[in-house]
């Protein structure tokens, strides 16, 4: 991704990056064939004679795109998963959107994401509601509780808080589970040593 060359050739014709660059203003036209195709494939009214909603609009269909994208993929994988007798874990964690709608009170953006692993009963962890249940504890205003955990992604902190909110949830999931968190055996005649050490 630091090739330029590289980058325009591979997403010259991405129809996410260019409802999202349009939606921000870096581009000033979409292609009305290939957005109209899509638009009409989601069941979203776009509508060209807004103009001043286009900017709108572009990212609302964007939203539209990539929530159906990530339902498609959740299928495949939770598909794969049964196929092949293995375990899937989602993790849901946006801390720029849907925590900050729902620490408004608001419903946030990908609430259909979490209706459909609810539905199709997957195996789910959700660190925005975990963390709204930490920001609940303080006085803080949101904006200096989120510079507490992030740097624009994680700082160490956020990257601990986060480790031991899932620690959890991962060892309950993993079968075997890590030595470390194995329960002795009480018919085992193996000899469990103990080191201790006074200073």
């Amino acid at each position: 991704m630091t090739d330029p060359q590289f980058m325009v050739d591979h997403l010259r014709d991405d129809l996410a990056l260019r409802l999202y660059a349009f939606k921000l203003g870096y581009i000033r036209d979409l292609d009305p064939e290939q957005t109209g195709r899509l638009a009409a494939r989601l069941d979203y009214p776009f509508d060209w004679n807004r103009e001043s909603a286009l900017h709108q609009q572009a990212g609302e269909l964007l939203d539209k795109y990539s929530l159906r994208a990530t339902l498609y993929i959740l299928a495949k994988a939770g598909d794969f998963a049964r196929q092949n007798g293995r375990k899937l874990l989602i993790i849901l964690f946006d801390p720029y959107r849907a925590m900050a709608d729902m620490q408004k009170g608001g419903a946030r953006y990908d609430q259909e994401i979490v209706d459909y692993l609810r539905k199709e009963k997957f195996n789910y962890f959700d660190m925005n509601e975990v963390h709204l249940r930490d920001y609940r504890k303080y006085s803080l205003n949101f904006e200096a509780y989120m510079k507490e955990y992030f740097i624009g992604h994680y700082n160490p902190r956020g990257n601990n808080f986060f480790a031991y909110s899932i620690k959890n949830v991962v060892v309950n999931w993993l079968d075997p589970k890590p030595i470390t968190y194995q329960k002795p055996n009480p018919e085992s005649n193996e000899f469990k040593g103990y080191i201790v050490g006074y200073y």
